[in-house]
């Protein structure tokens, strides 16, 4: 069982989309603007031979590319004035006009099978994702004949606005496309965080790394998902009273770091979602930050400025990470560079809101000096306190009293030097504040 120091929230169902439900009428879809939104690889999901990771400025011309499923039953590419070109085409590869029949001129339709799990595309030099690639085979000039029909292996997210296509379009070579629908951009800041529950996307380009923003060709997931199940049901919790939470179940990803086989597991404290941990999302700098020693996004080993490499390491207090959001707000991408030239590449999905917490979170509750302190603090507020709480670092409560007042003196002088998380409540509201014992 995890911990949610506060023991506040009260979890809710939502009813997912079913594939079934996926509803493309009239729907306009563009490749994602992440690294891993397009590439190659030997297994499915993998993008190790090629990604867009370090390409994505170069390629804008390509990911605003459009994919049109109109809702008449016809289908159309809207390349706009410029897409990606590649030598096969007879020139120099980089963004230009786009060339027939590949230019948005093909007369074209579309259907899709729910049941198989397919959308297929009739009419020549109509394509999904990347125009030269085709039912058994890649188009080599342009002398090859142009298919007239290609059928594409789709699943798409709960909420059917991402579409992701796994191909094996020729023995031992998979093609990967992520694919995201147009929509009104939804505003992502810390009310909307507030709540929310996030996991791991199920695919291969899911959580990588490499030398690039995006580019995930020294590691990724392709090929292990199944063995990764219980590290992509991971939850990570934005509680909508601003604590913070692993909930990593009975089982997660372990690693030799650890000094454990690597493997699925018990979860190590204190990554185990002990930590007593809260959250804070600053949309201007886009950057989340984590406070609790063993509270992560993604994955537990990684901090700003390297990685854990034994279990005796010093275990950051602190943790912040570039986040940006898809147009949808349901996807959550980290690329970030903890070492000069070294990149992990997170995605995750969110999987449900809830915002069932019984008390607001107020920051200015309360006041605690001095801060940092030797023997004694002060708890202060101008609002009548109801309790009082100090945990350590694990979630131990170390002092916790309901006979307070507006300004509460609390002897710390018996606690060990390091780092504490002070806790307030009154009727209807909760705060909690960082104390350093020196």
């Amino acid at each position: 069982m995890k911990k949610n120091y506060l023991l506040l929230l009260l979890m809710t169902a939502v009813v997912s989309t079913a594939i079934g439900q996926v509803d493309l009428k009239g729907s306009v879809w563009k490749l994602a603007n992440d690294g891993g939104a397009l590439g190659i690889g030997p297994n499915k999901g993998d993008v190790s031979w090629f990604n867009l990771g370090g390409k994505l400025e170069e390629r804008a011309c390509q990911l605003d590319d459009e994919f049109k499923f109109n809702a008449d039953g016809s289908y159309e590419n809207d390349l706009g004035d410029a897409t990606w070109l590649e030598p096969w085409q007879d020139v120099e590869e980089g963004c230009g006009p786009a060339i027939a029949p590949w230019d948005g001129s093909a007369i074209a339709d579309w259907a899709y099978d729910a049941d198989k799990g397919e959308i297929t595309i009739n009419g020549k030099g109509a394509f999904i994702g990347l125009n030269k690639v085709f039912n058994g085979g890649e188009l080599k000039t342009l002398t090859d004949e142009v298919p007239a029909t290609i059928t594409y292996p789709v699943e798409f997210s709960n909420d059917g606005n991402t579409m992701t296509i796994d191909w094996e379009f020729e023995a031992g070579k998979w093609w990967h496309f992520e694919l995201e629908r147009e929509i009104t951009p939804v505003v992502v800041d810390e009310a909307y965080l507030k709540g929310s529950v996030w996991k791991l996307a199920n695919d291969g380009g899911a959580l990588g790394i490499g030398p690039n923003k995006g580019d995930v060709s020294w590691f990724n997931l392709g090929g292990k998902l199944e063995e990764r199940a219980c590290q992509l049901d991971d939850e990570f919790k934005f509680n909508a009273d601003g604590s913070y939470e692993n909930d990593l179940g009975d089982a997660t990803w372990l690693e030799p770091w650890q000094d454990v086989e690597e493997g699925c597991g018990p979860a190590i404290a204190p990554w185990d979602g002990s930590a007593i941990a809260d959250w804070a999302y600053d949309a201007d700098k886009g950057e989340i930050t984590i406070n609790g020693k063993g509270a992560f996004i993604g994955l537990n080993k990684v901090f700003n400025g390297g990685e854990l490499k034994a279990l005796t390491d010093e275990v950051p207090a602190t943790i912040t990470y570039p986040v940006e959001f898809s147009t949808s707000g349901k996807k959550m991408i980290i690329d970030w560079e903890f070492e000069a030239g070294k990149w992990w590449h997170f995605e995750l999905v969110l999987n449900r809101k809830d915002n069932s917490s019984v008390k607001t979170f107020d920051k200015n509750l309360f006041k605690v000096y001095p801060n940092p302190a030797n023997n004694e603090i002060t708890v202060s507020s101008t609002e009548k306190l109801s309790k009082v709480t100090i945990y350590d670092v694990t979630g131990k409560v170390m002092f916790t009293s309901s006979d307070v007042n507006l300004n509460s003196t609390v002897n710390v002088s018996a606690f060990s030097r390091g780092i504490y998380v002070v806790e307030v409540l009154t009727d209807n509201k909760t705060s909690v504040k960082r104390l350093i014992l020196e």
